[in-house]
């Protein structure tokens, strides 16, 4: 699955911020992280919108983290791109077939499945994960499986 190149660069920004430290600026992370700089711009408003980056303006301004990476999730950062104002809702104006009932059924889980998962991953633990000696691939794989037994119920 192909992830939309706007959540891609705003995961990479907030990740080089958390490991960086400080204040960046676009030029750096740009460079750095490879997004056009012009993009990376835009992202950063939406971002900042959201609470996750404070801006500083000036000569040695730039963006820095609004909070600590342990209180933003990848889930926080997914849903700054991902919501477009459209929400999908099963219709309301007839009776649905049990499928069609069951389909809605299994899509919300799925979604919220999802949700959950991403907001359960922290970037203080994709960073600390990454640092030497660390196992992201394990992180992510403990992260999962603890979705997995709470879907068990």
């Amino acid at each position: 699955m192909k992830i939309k190149a706007s959540v891609d660069y705003g995961i990479r920004t907030i990740l080089y911020l958390a490991v960086k430290g400080g204040v960046c600026s676009s030029r750096e992370i740009s460079e750095e992280m490879t997004i056009p700089r012009d993009y990376l711009i835009q992202l950063a408003l939406h971002l900042r919108r959201a609470g996750i980056i404070h801006t500083r303006p000036g000569k040695n301004g730039g963006y820095e983290l609004a909070k600590s990476p342990a209180k933003i999730s990848i889930g926080d950062i997914v849903k700054v791109f991902e919501s477009d104002g459209k929400k999908s809702s099963k219709p309301k104006k007839r009776k649905l077939s049990a499928q069609a009932s069951a389909v809605y059924g299994i899509e919300n889980l799925v979604t919220e499945s999802m949700n959950h998962y991403l907001g359960s991953i922290t970037v203080a633990d994709l960073v600390a994960a990454a640092d030497e000696g660390g196992n992201p691939q394990a992180m992510l794989a403990e992260a999962l499986q603890n979705e997995a037994e709470r879907l068990r119920g």
